[in-house]
């Protein structure tokens, strides 16, 4: 066989291998650009193996402080010489992590990078504890998959000020993108008071950022920017109070939602009001180019500023098929609004508005249930769980379901939905296990709960706690799931200064994978590429070097998601190599050795003649 032939069939065989597995990627909070927190294509997890004997925690990892935003995921990353599905968290210690998603073995991440000293509450006299510790990054990032690029923003101390900056990084490696980092900047935009809370939105090319406050500390204004994803070029400024002040994007982390046709929808909290240019407490439809649209501004608006009851506690989620946009506060009250025709100021003009909930509503998710119907589930502040239906433009102001236990604070439960189409729907909810959140770290609890029938519970962490017991809840960060696993952020062991994120999957239930076969090896300008056959079960594979300097086996990689990998040093002389095969039950034995002898490599090349 010619090299360039096996060269050819190498990378259609890895083609092939890639293609063959469908994998789901989270790219954005909560994981499309509607914000229903919905992976409609989980195949792994079901209602019979989410259960305390099959399902918790496969691992976690220690980061090194609060992780405020949601878990990214994106399979079959090219990483050096191999494929890895990676698993990406930032912390507010202005440092970005990327782990293998799959290998618990693998706890060193595959890159790291700190973008220096962050900012912490006690940089300003802020008067609250709403973030209790450092404030580096605290909005959810956003990935561009096509090109590889991962967008993040980052608060810095820099001399005696701030700045923030926004960072494209190669998913790959960490390194930043060309003509990244970009200082933002606006007018009236101080870096310091500004809170870069709402997760980043990517759109038609374009990078969105954010802004709400750190506890209503002024001078501040509500802001949202646009950055070209490619140059980082200042696209669009809009400001929610230019000529008066605060009316926050706040929403609890969420991101700005987008429709079919590009258009952008926020929600702003307490601030100025005019009606013309300053719009607190309103849901704002905004073209690519953050030109207002439209708008719709609640009766009580005057009210719900002087009693900070901000209305974009949940932000905007558009229910697929239909043009609703829905959206609640603090007050417990759910708008239920015609995208088209958001219809101005008052009431009367929304399609629906009622009392959905006790206190504040953080957090709605979607699903469309084969058995059940449109359902709209969310778990407000000290309050119990409650699933409302849909009925074309109208959603039931009484719950078809609730569950009987009410939380006891500050903010409620963060919500994520796994199913398989209209099928095998779980809920997914963080929350505190204990006390309120606003104001300090609490313990966390995650719970897992047949979507078609809430009151029937599948798991939660604290059922077996020496296993799967997470720590203290992250507020605000809806966990993440993914080609069966479940990815849940933490604000770790301690009240400040701790982070981590927790793992969980099917536990072990039976013998390992088969060993990998037919293991072939080739030599090119002194670099040697191994490739293999698949294993039916197989999740990971680890590629080892037997003949090393001190002739112990050599770990090369682990986590492999694909049947091949390259970029191999080989040991002076005579290298021999082995590939083992993993998941949830373990390691498979190794795969039949296949060698690489360096003295003849030239002949074998010239002769084109497979070495094993």
């Amino acid at each position: 066989m010619k090299s360039g032939d096996w060269l050819l069939g190498a990378l259609i065989l890895l083609l092939n291998v890639i293609s063959g597995v469908a994998q789901v990627d989270v790219l954005t909070q909560h994981n499309n650009l509607e914000r229903t927190g919905a992976n409609l294509h989980e195949t792994v997890l079901t209602h019979e193996n989410v259960n305390v004997k099959q399902f918790g925690m496969l691992f976690k990892r220690v980061v090194d402080d609060q992780v405020y935003g949601q878990p990214l995921y994106v399979s079959h990353v090219k990483v050096g010489g191999g494929f890895h599905d990676v698993v990406y968290v930032t912390t507010v210690n202005n440092s970005v992590y990327a782990f293998d998603a799959n290998d618990a073995g693998a706890s060193t991440p595959i890159w790291h990078v700190n973008f220096g000293a962050p900012a912490d509450l006690h940089d300003a006299k802020f008067g609250c504890l709403d973030i209790n510790g450092k404030m580096g990054i605290i909005g959810t990032p956003v990935i561009d998959r096509q090109s590889g690029t991962f967008y993040v923003v980052a608060l810095t101390r820099v001399g005696g000020g701030f700045m923030q900056r926004l960072h494209a990084l190669d998913i790959a490696t960490g390194a930043d993108m060309p003509d990244s980092p970009v200082t933002i900047t606006a007018k009236d935009f101080d870096p310091l008071m500004e809170n870069q809370r709402p997760a980043l939105l990517l759109s038609h090319g374009v990078v969105y950022v954010g802004y709400a406050s750190h506890c209503d500390k002024e001078p501040y204004h509500g802001f949202l920017m646009g950055y070209d994803a490619k140059t980082l070029h200042q696209t669009a400024v809009l400001n929610t109070s230019p000529t008066g002040s605060e009316a926050s994007i706040w929403q609890s982390g969420q991101a700005p939602a987008v429709d079919a046709e590009g258009n952008i929808y926020v929600v702003t909290g307490n601030g100025s009001w005019d009606g013309k240019v300053n719009f607190s407490e309103s849901f704002l439809r905004l073209s690519p180019e953050l030109k207002l649209l439209d708008w719709f501004t609640p009766t009580n608006h005057l009210e719900l500023d002087a009693k900070d009851m901000d209305l974009d506690s949940s932000g905007a989620t558009l229910i697929p098929g239909t043009n609703l946009v829905l959206g609640g506060g603090k007050q417990g009250v759910l708008y239920v609004l015609d995208k088209r025709h958001l219809g101005h100021l008052g009431d009367e003009n929304a399609l629906q508005h009622f009392q959905a909930g006790k206190s504040h509503l953080h957090s709605f998710v979607y699903w469309k249930s084969d058995s059940k119907g449109s359902l709209l589930y969310l778990w407000g502040q000290t309050d119990r769980l409650r699933v409302f239906g849909l009925n074309g433009d109208k959603v039931t102001e009484t719950p078809v379901m609730t569950r009987s236990e009410v939380n006891q604070g500050h903010p409620g439960a963060m919500l994520s939905i796994s199913a398989n189409g209209g099928k095998e729907g779980i809920l997914w909810a963080a929350i505190h296990a204990t006390g309120d959140s606003w104001h300090e770290s609490r313990p966390g609890v995650l719970h897992a709960y047949d979507a078609d029938d809430i009151s029937h519970e599948l798991w939660n962490s604290l059922e077996d706690p020496a296993r799967d017991d997470c720590n203290n809840y992250s507020k605000m960060a809806p966990p993440t799931i993914a080609n069966g696993k479940v990815y849940l952020a933490s604000f770790g062991t301690e009240n400040i200064g701790t982070g981590q994120f927790c793992v969980y999957g099917l536990l072990p239930d039976g013998p390992p994978p088969a060993a990998p076969e037919g293991l072939r090896a080739s030599v090119q300008d002194g670099v040697v590429s191994l490739t293999w056959v698949a294993v039916s079960g197989a999740r990971t594979y680890t590629v080892k070097a037997l003949n090393t300097a001190n002739g112990e086996p050599n770990t090369l990689a682990t986590g492999l998601v694909s049947t091949g990998f390259t970029g191999i040093t080989p040991y002076e002389g005579t290298s021999t190599y082995v590939v083992t095969a993993l998941n949830s039950n373990g390691e498979s034995i190794s795969s039949k050795p296949v060698t690489v002898d360096l003295r003849h490599a030239a002949a074998v090349q010239r002769s084109h003649v497979m070495m094993h």
